[in-house]
């Protein structure tokens, strides 16, 4: 082999353990999103990222699994007009809507945190298990799960389900967003240690309700649930006051579909930005003119103003 050709194997070889190195450092394929990963180092329960939002694609080899899937809600059903199929669906952008707002039950904890943060809401977390807790299914049946309660919670509270259940289960483990050991840890980080539970929590992350487990009646639980809401919105209202009075505010956007409570820290002349501070510690860009028009004319008013050129006076 001349000089030529072992200096080509050498790179090949080299190019080969390259390549092999860096498929070693690929994640594992269907690696999953845990409870930990959501919740990791936040502290603050409130203060965590975002979880992702991926979908589920869903397939079925049989109409008793079909059935599994379509548990028959019928009041979540839109029909199209067969005469008309360009006309309006009616219900179908309500539907979106309440989608888009959180209500119902989620079970993403990461955007139910989300959510909550945005809206100002307290956040119901329920600690069910499809599997061994019949209690905790019989209470959503009969009123978490019902019209009733959805259209008491949905300018109330963002809800989420934590199903320790459903990633032992045969017909979900598949479809489970959590495994239920990292559900359970996370139960019992919020002092719960039975079935149902449940935590009620303010926007800014402190616990003011805790449920651990439920074998009485209705009327009993109803009330202490609706307490704990009560309770976390009023505790949230009053750190919200001590922040006002550090310095903290809302404004909003130019367009007036948005608005953050947060509080100035400083104002860009050059870049003609805004930086606000979130209650959450989140620190935020603003460019000045997405501002509504007052909070735009107080910015500006806080930048150096430029003065005019004087003239030198004439002699006489």
């Amino acid at each position: 082999m001349n000089l030529i050709s072992l200096a080509l194997f050498m790179l090949t070889l080299s190019l080969v353990s390259c390549t092999l190195h860096r498929e070693e450092e690929k994640p594992a394929k269907g690696s999953e999103t845990t409870v930990e990963q959501v919740t990791h180092n936040m502290g603050n329960p409130l203060l965590a990222n975002k979880g992702d939002l991926d979908a589920v694609n869903i397939s079925v080899s049989s109409e008793e699994e079909l059935r599994h899937i379509d548990n028959g809600s019928e009041e979540e059903l839109v029909w199209t007009n067969p005469d008309d199929p360009d006309a309006e669906i009616p219900g179908l952008t309500a539907i979106f809507e309440n989608k888009r707002l959180g209500r119902g039950w989620q079970v993403d904890l990461g955007r139910a945190i989300q959510l909550a943060r945005k809206q100002e809401l307290p956040l119901i977390v329920w600690f069910h298990d499809s599997l061994i807790s019949p209690r905790s299914g019989q209470l959503g049946k009969e009123y978490l799960e019902t019209k009733e309660f959805e259209d008491w919670a949905s300018t109330r509270a963002v809800c989420v389900r934590l199903d320790s259940g459903a990633s032992l289960s045969d017909n979900g483990a598949e479809r489970a967003k959590y495994k239920s050991d990292n559900i359970n840890a996370l139960q019992h980080r919020y002092g719960l240690f039975k079935k149902p539970a449940f935590a009620v929590i303010t926007p800014n992350g402190k616990i003011t309700a805790r449920i651990d487990g439920f074998n009485g009646f209705l009327s009993g639980f109803i009330p202490e649930l609706k307490a704990g809401v009560a309770l976390a919105q009023k505790r949230y209202n009053e750190y919200k006051q001590e922040l006002v009075d550090r310095g903290y505010r809302v404004w909003k956007s130019a367009r007036g579909h948005a608005s953050v409570f947060a509080k100035l820290m400083r104002v860009d002349e050059r870049q003609q930005v805004a930086f606000l501070r979130e209650s959450g510690g989140r620190i935020s860009r603003t460019k000045i003119s997405q501002f509504c028009k007052e909070d735009a004319d107080f910015l500006r008013s806080l930048l150096p103003q430029k003065q005019e050129p004087t003239s030198e006076p004439e002699e006489p």
